[in-house]
């Protein structure tokens, strides 16, 4: 974050991308003190401060799908299109996604799940399957897809930045849950 680091120029970071499950895992053996997890997940231990949410889209190299007045796209118009979703364990995505087709009383082509996003991208852009994505994977990988925003539902993806429950924390890392917690919450 750009504004902690012009607050705070001498900090040094550590920063480890890993699956939500294990961010837990390194929160409560105390190797790290925060984390920012993909939500839902069972946080019972820990505090949490919802970041943002945001909207899923499905990729596929089909150029032609059929698209809303709005341009978003329903479940009902991607059923047909075997998918491939992402599925790495402890990350709320996969069953967010299977959760907003059983709401919609449809049923998947659910052709498999990849648990690597980078791989994920490269089968969809190779046209092997389609897939449901959070937004912040689609801005990250630039392969080449189509993607059409899945209409705005209650499975939107979120995130929160998480710590331990009633336990010390460094003063880095309260200035910085203090920084966020000032944040526009979603």
């Amino acid at each position: 974050m750009l504004q902690y680091k012009q607050l705070y120029p001498n900090i040094t970071y550590k920063i480890q991308q890993n699956e939500s499950s294990q961010l837990c895992r390194l929160i409560r053996s105390r190797e790290i003190e925060l984390a920012i997890v993909r939500l839902p997940l069972e946080l019972n231990e820990f505090s949490v401060i919802h970041l943002h949410g945001e909207p899923f889209y499905f990729v596929t190299t089909d150029p032609n799908v059929e698209q809303d007045e709005d341009g978003t796209i329903t479940y009902a118009m991607i059923e047909l299109y075997p998918l491939l979703l992402p599925s790495t364990k402890g990350l709320g995505v996969y069953h967010q996604i299977v959760e907003g087709f059983a709401k919609a009383r449809i049923t998947p082509r659910l052709i498999g799940e990849c648990s690597d996003i980078a791989l994920l991208m490269e089968f969809v852009s190779t046209g092997f399957a389609s897939s449901i994505i959070p937004e912040t994977v689609l801005k990250m990988h630039r392969a080449p897809i189509y993607a059409y925003r899945i209409e705005v539902s209650p499975q939107a993806s979120s995130s929160g930045l998480i710590w331990l429950k009633d336990h010390y924390l460094s003063q880095v890392a309260r200035h910085f849950i203090k920084l966020v917690s000032e944040l526009p919450q979603p």
